[in-house]
């Protein structure tokens, strides 16, 4: 990611980085998964082609756009997914790209080793398998996304794991953590946030830790403690999403961030820029209000 620090020359109001959905289609089943209830033939039919995804990923360079996350779903579950990568790499993208490993091949592992991407984020939700097979409800997944973290790591390409803690892996939160401190120069995320499903359901929340169980956990590790005080310690900022980040659904719907849906811009009939520059700014979001000490902002809202 580029850091702020570097942007100062930049417009306040810049299409600096995008989140792309570019698929709800997933191998996995996650428990928590706010995007699984689009998973299924009726709405994977309606997603954006490989034309349209690369056409509008044109009118993104055009516009200046520098970094380009790839999410889903599973990214990777679209046939199209190194059409699209490759073409996200000629662009000029700083690319991540979210997965959850378990189709990751050897071919795969070259093809990125080729064409190297920003970053790669891996999402590890159990330290043992039983836990693991337990949240994503695949048999095996886990052996595999342990082969795809070796494979990415074997070729050094950039990794970051990340963990959602919930109710069914708060025991293991740790065990994860020093795992990942095991493999050297590797990331780590952990959020503490379930979101509603895409269409309203609250399936997620059954997950949620409390608060007094989020604090325990958290206590357990000098640096999730840290961060945690730190959080608490500074008023939120005023939410900026849509002046310099943005997210994309898998249908071509151009919003504020991928916790924000309430507002689309169709990108299938119109333009990014006219999108980005001209309705965007119209959009309201709760968390744009002026920051004040009792207000909760989260950040895993924005995209």
């Amino acid at each position: 990611m580029i850091q702020a620090d570097k942007l100062h020359h930049l417009p306040e109001r810049f299409p600096v980085a995008c989140q792309w959905e570019i698929t709800c289609r997933c191998n996995l089943r996650c428990v928590m998964c706010y995007t699984d209830c689009f998973n299924r033939p009726e709405f994977v039919r309606q997603e954006l082609t490989t034309s349209e995804i690369l056409r509008i990923m044109d009118q993104l360079t055009e516009a200046g756009t520098l970094e380009l996350c790839l999410t889903g779903g599973e990214p990777m579950a679209r046939t199209d997914f190194f059409d699209i990568y490759d073409h996200a790499i000629r662009s000029g993208f700083l690319v991540t790209v979210f997965t959850n490993g378990t189709l990751m091949t050897e071919a795969h592992a070259d093809h990125f080793a080729a064409r190297p991407p920003h970053r790669i984020e891996i999402s590890l939700h159990g330290a043992t398998q039983e836990t693991f097979e337990r949240i994503t409800q695949g048999r095996g997944s886990h052996d595999r996304c342990l082969q795809a973290m070796q494979l990415l790591l074997d070729r050094n390409i950039p990794l970051a794991l990340k963990t959602t803690a919930m109710t069914l892996n708060q025991h293991e939160i740790i065990a994860i953590k020093r795992y990942v401190a095991s493999l050297g120069s590797v990331g780590y995320k952990l959020g503490e946030e379930m979101r509603p499903e895409l269409d309203g359901g609250a399936g997620p929340f059954h997950y949620s830790l409390s608060e007094q169980e989020l604090t325990a956990l958290n206590r357990q590790d000098d640096d999730l403690w840290a961060e945690a005080c730190q959080q608490k310690s500074v008023d939120p900022s005023p939410c900026r999403s849509g002046m310099q980040r943005f997210h994309i659904d898998a249908y071509g719907q151009l919003q504020l961030c991928s916790g924000n849906r309430t507002h689309s811009y169709d990108l299938r009939a119109g333009s990014f820029r006219e999108g980005f520059f001209e309705v965007l700014p119209t959009y309201g979001c709760p968390w744009k209000a002026p920051a004040v000490s009792e207000q909760i902002q989260p950040s895993v809202h924005h995209a």
